[in-house]
């Protein structure tokens, strides 16, 4: 049984969110990459890293994902339209960022958590338990027809 300290949330419940995908935004290779280590150790798959604005919006899409953490600025581009596609689905999200600004964040997006780079994987942890508790489906199919899965729900 892992040892956490108090007050932080866990990814307790592994069999629920053994293999859930958690898409990746971020432009730094070796930031991608710290994320996606934490990922797989907290038995999640990630999904990316989208480092770019338009690899992002097509994954957020397309992919059937139970949450996303965003990197805000991309180059010189902003996640918002990937927000904006992720709550059209009800796919929760978490902000990490190296540069926080929140007048820069807009209302509809306010609530989402955010942790600072540099990061620890406590915190990274605890902003990804928040999106997901209580999530019984961790798997979230993309609303697309031709890319949906035959699961029995015809739409």
């Amino acid at each position: 049984m892992p040892t956490l300290e108090i007050g932080v949330p866990t990814l307790a419940n592994r069999r629920l969110w053994r293999g859930a995908r958690i898409l990746v935004v971020e432009d730094s290779y070796l930031q991608a990459e710290l994320v996606g280590n934490c990922l797989r150790d907290w038995g999640l798959e990630a999904i990316g890293p989208a480092g770019r604005l338009r690899q992002a919006c097509e994954l957020a899409r397309d992919q059937a994902i139970a949450g996303a953490i965003l990197d805000v600025k991309l180059g010189e581009s902003l996640c918002f339209p990937v927000c904006t596609i992720l709550t059209a689905r009800r796919i929760p999200f978490v902000f990490l960022t190296g540069d926080w600004d929140p007048a820069l964040i807009p209302p509809e997006f306010c609530s989402a958590p955010v942790v600072l780079k540099p990061f620890n994987r406590d915190q990274l942890r605890a902003a990804l338990a928040s999106i997901m508790r209580g999530s019984e489906e961790p798997l979230i199919a993309p609303r697309t027809p031709s890319k949906a899965r035959s699961d029995g729900d015809s739409g």
